[in-house]
């Protein structure tokens, strides 16, 4: 279940007859906005056709012979809101139900394994209003697939001795996120919708989900499925090499028997008294220590005005950074960090939430009433003067622009996206939608300002200092809720001695999309083009999306001192928070002409441009002026309180979370201890930032990679401002990079803590003993099948978790093969236990794989190796990743594919016997227990070091040269 898909109860897809398209060059601009053919962006070269099958499914066709893999998904148009309040999580609960076998494929199993065997991935999630499924394969297995897939909706067997397995698994997946501040806020954001059936547990657990009087779960289950899961409610996108006449006999051939039961979409119609729910505040104790305050305007959902996009008018123009807007202001006053505006049209099904989220700093904790009045005067201002026709044109200059260089991704998302959409806007538009303005609607805008009043206001102080009188049930939260009083609301009216402005009109807009000429050289590798004065500039143009007029620049001062220094890990982070602050109004002008910015601190600092480059090169020079930070007493006393709160919130991160950041804490050399960080900041100063400013900028190497739409004028611009930028005096330091481990045979190294929530997370790692490529392709063939098998064994049959796997993983020159899990059922000696004991019975499993099934699996490994890049991000990846590890043939990617190619199954079961299987293989096992389990031992191994200090692992391992 994935709340970043949330989408509307109101859907609007109506078509008539079928469609087949390249790109639509018709106009949009009919009385009702509305596009008779489906709207494609212009970059988009594949194929489109719309139909609606007999049965009354609507489907969206999708023909790229480039693509490696086919993808499908499959959208119903019913969700959490639906659920008999008798068995609340039932709609999740289903979607669960439905991967464990059909009547034609009753293994249930089988369809996990098919998709290890050929490339594939599968997901579901269930939300407000849909339940949403999809897969993707190899292209050649993708007939197959559908063949299983659209069986999940004709005839799943619904299994009754699988009742109560799968409703541990639901438990499982609530338990992780029980803890989880949004989850809590939204639970209780929707308890107080009094009646409305937004009102209820959305994701299940064992107390909802189960036999009760006059409720028998297995028979509600079937009885959902029954009434809800017909044809006329679904909606398909298919994607695959095949011509459209291909992909349309597929779908007329899979999907046209699913069962048409003409049923009525359902759907949420309760109203609510608006001035119940609104007119509230509400103190919110959160797990994690945050400084929030948020006006929350309860809104009727307008997803039906996607083409009018009144929502996104006000959100550009609450959220805007520009001089005299509240963001700005209140930031010049210390009194925040950041402020957001959004809306969430179908948050409660048939009403919505406009929100406008402030992050605050201790002085804004201070005074939380004054910038709420701030606030609502702003909006007043908007009333009065906002609704303007030029932010409009701005907007939709901006998403215009967007949409016309659309790039590609990846086609299990985008199937997804599409499956999604259809639920929501009508079919011709579900590309374009979030692209699309149709027109300047005066009115559209101003029945939401309508809305953005008291009375629909709910303003949530959330904090660890705020008193509260009540406790949620099923998740950990605590709260107070008061009414707004009529004082309160006149206060706002009154005088802020503010001068407020609206926005004014964006600089960084592109005006030229012009493309540079590029050497055959440059396309062929990544090339050195500078090399003086101290700075390496590498260029690099695209070879499969030189039709972009794109680039992103990274300019990365390298510095040695975080892997041996804390200040200087420590002030680095400050450093980027602050200069983040410090260009937040430039970051957000750029991000609307389609660009973005950011320092992060990896030893050094590294800048990054990315976007379109027309106006790139006046970003990168204002950018590189700001980059050394000038910040008051009391702005790096807001950033290191920033900096404390984050490093002490990770302890509050998922288990299985926390356990990775051990075990790449424990072998990443530079690593420290949070608590120590913590303790080190309290006492550093403005003085020391500076001097760990310049000393990075004194003392590095400095190395450019150019990506792109870029041309050697744009090498000058970089180049000269670097060397504004940095002093005239520097020193060049040797590239340095966080070594790893070097594992020797006998060694065992624990981690074993107590953690502040509630499960028990492990993560086992055995090191092979011999460094390599030819060991990294062995790792990566065995990596599947592995995790498909303990996925089924731990997760399906024995239920001792929602989170499992087993991974592969390189550090450096070396590899590693192990296992993780998320379990809230056993303590960690117990798990650790079932670890091992499992270890031995897969070695079953590997010793039963005939030559032809691991021919599948090596060929699913290769054909995502040799998947062509769908973006300009997913082409540079590889190369990124090649030069930041100073491999300057930029052929890790080709020598590992041929590698792969090598790989014989004698290899991979050698390979998990020098691993796994061997008791002399270094190994790094990370056991953290949570609250739950605080009675119980943690697991012993053998001759196991226990790594007591993340900061002196240095002391008792090895890192590699």
């Amino acid at each position: 279940m994935k709340k970043a898909l949330s989408l509307s109860a109101l859907a609007l897809a109506v078509l008539v007859g079928c469609n087949a398209t390249n790109q639509a060059n018709t106009s949009s601009n009919t009385p009702n906005l509305y596009a008779e053919s489906l709207v494609v962006s212009p970059n988009d070269n594949r194929e489109y056709k719309t139909l609606k099958l007999s049965n009354e499914i609507e489907v969206v066709l999708v023909s790229d012979p480039s693509v490696d893999k086919s993808a499908a998904a499959l959208s119903v148009g019913v969700g959490l809101l639906h659920d008999p309040m008798t068995q609340q999580g039932m709609a999740h609960y289903l979607e669960h139900m439905l991967f464990l076998g059909t009547e034609r494929f009753p293994d249930t199993n089988e369809y996990s394994e098919f998709m290890t065997k050929n490339g594939g991935a599968h997901n579901a999630y269930t939300w407000l209003d849909i339940t949403n499924y999809m897969f993707k394969a190899n292209n050649d297995a993708f007939e197959e697939g559908l063949d299983r897939f659209s069986d999940f909706f004709k005839s799943p067997k619904l299994y009754p001795e699988y009742t109560d397995k799968e409703k541990n698994a639901v438990n499982a997946e609530w338990s992780m996120r029980r803890e989880l501040d949004f989850f809590g806020q939204f639970k209780l954001a929707r308890k107080m919708m009094g009646e409305h059936p937004a009102n209820r547990f959305l994701i299940g657990n064992l107390e909802t989900l189960g036999d009760k009087e006059g409720s028998k779960l297995h028979t509600e289950t079937v009885a959902f499925f029954d009434k809800y899961y017909s044809s006329n409610i679904m909606k398909v996108a298919l994607l695959s090499n095949k011509p459209l006449a291909e992909m349309e006999a597929l779908a007329n051939k899979y999907f046209s028997d699913i069962k048409n039961k003409n049923i009525e979409k359902p759907s949420v119609t309760a109203k609510v008294d608006l001035t119940k729910v609104g007119g509230k505040k509400v103190f919110y104790k959160p797990n994690k220590d945050v400084k929030q305050l948020t006006l929350d305007f309860t809104i009727e959902n307008n997803s039906d005005q996607f083409a009018l996009k009144p929502n996104r008018f006000l959100s550009y123009l609450i959220y805007s950074e520009m001089p005299g807007t509240p963001a700005t202001l209140l930031r010049e006053k210390g009194w925040i960090s950041d402020l957001g505006a959004n809306a969430s049209p179908s948050h409660y099904g048939n009403y919505g939430t406009f929100s406008i989220d402030v992050t605050l700093t201790d002085s804004g904790m201070e005074h939380r009433d004054e910038i709420v009045a701030i606030i609502m005067q702003y909006i007043d201002l908007i009333r009065e003067k906002g609704v303007d026709k030029k932010y409009f044109d701005e907007i939709r200059t901006s998403l215009n622009n967007q949409f016309k260089f659309l790039e590609k991704g990846d086609e299990f998302s985008y199937v997804s996206n599409l499956a999604g959409a259809m639920q929501v806007y009508p079919t011709n538009h579900v590309i374009n939608a979030p692209y699309y303005y149709g027109q300047f609607d005066e009115k559209a805008i101003e029945q939401v300002l309508d809305q953005l009043t008291p009375e629909t206001l709910k303003i949530w102080y959330v904090s660890q200092k705020e008193e509260t009188d009540s406790t949620l049930h099923f998740y950990d939260g605590n709260y107070r809720i008061a009414d707004i009083s009529q004082d309160e609301i006149n206060s706002w009216k009154a005088p802020t001695n503010v001068a407020m402005n609206l926005p004014a009109v964006n600089r960084l807009l592109p005006e030229s999309f012009d493309l540079k000429a590029a050497s055959d050289e440059i396309k062929e590798k990544p090339q050195l083009v500078h090399d003086t004065n101290h700075i390496k500039v590498w260029q690099f143009a695209s070879k499969n999306f030189s039709h972009q007029p794109k680039g992103m620049l990274k300019v990365y001062i390298n510095n040695p001192a975080t892997l041996s220094d804390m200040d200087t890990a420590i002030l680095l982070s400050v450093w980027q928070d602050l200069y983040s602050k410090n260009v937040v109004a430039l970051n957000t002008e750029a991000g609307v002409g389609g660009m973005s910015m950011s320092l992060s601190d990896s030893n050094g600092v590294v800048f990054t441009v990315n976007g379109f480059t027309d106006k790139q090169s006046e970003l990168i020079v204002a950018g590189m002026n700001e980059l050394r930070v000038a910040p008051t007493e009391l702005e790096f006393n807001q950033a290191k309180d920033r900096f404390l709160r984050a490093v002490a919130n990770k302890s509050k991160n998922f288990p299985y979370s926390q356990a990775f950041n051990a075990f790449y804490k424990v072998t990443s050399q530079g690593s420290y201890e949070d608590a120590a960080l913590i303790e080190r900041a309290k006492s550093l100063s403005i003085s020391d930032l500076n001097k760990v400013m310049q000393q990075v900028l004194t003392n590095n190497q400095v190395r450019v990679f150019m990506f792109g739409n870029y041309d050697q004028n744009d090498v000058k611009t970089v180049v000269s401002s670097l060397e504004k930028a940095l002093p005239n005096e520097v020193t060049t330091t040797q590239y340095a990079r966080a070594k790893a481990w070097l594992p020797k045979a006998g060694q065992v190294f624990s981690v074993q803590r107590d953690i502040d929530v509630a499960d028990v997370a492990l993560v086992d790692m055995h090191m092979h003993p011999v460094k390599g490529k030819k060991q990294e392709a062995q790792g990566l063939v065995l990596q599947g099948h592995f995790s498909n098998k303990v996925f089924d064994k731990l997760r399906t049959e024995e239920q001792l978790a929602y989170a499992v796997g087993g991974f592969s993983t390189t550090l450096d020159d070396y590899v590693g093969f192990g296992m993780y899990i998320q379990t809230p059922v056993k303590g960690p000696g117990e798990m650790q236990a079932r670890f091992d004991e499992y270890k031995l019975e897969y070695k079953k499993e590997l010793d039963a794989i005939s030559e032809e099934t691991f021919a599948q699996l090596k060929n699913a490994v290769l054909i995502k190796l040799n998947e062509q890049p769908k973006n300009l991000g997913d082409e540079l990846r590889p190369y990124l990743s090649d030069w930041y590890e100073e491999n300057f043939d930029f052929n890790s990617k080709a020598e590992l594919i041929k590698e792969v190619e090598q790989v014989t199954l004698a290899d991979v079961k050698d390979f998990y016997a020098k691993t796994v299987l061997n008791k002399d293989a270094a190994r790094l096992n990370v056991q953290m227990r949570g609250t739950k389990f605080a009675d119980k031992a943690f697991g012993k191994i053998d001759n196991q070091k226990i790594i007591s200090d993340f900061t002196n692992a240095g002391q008792v391992l090895d890192y590699q040269k």
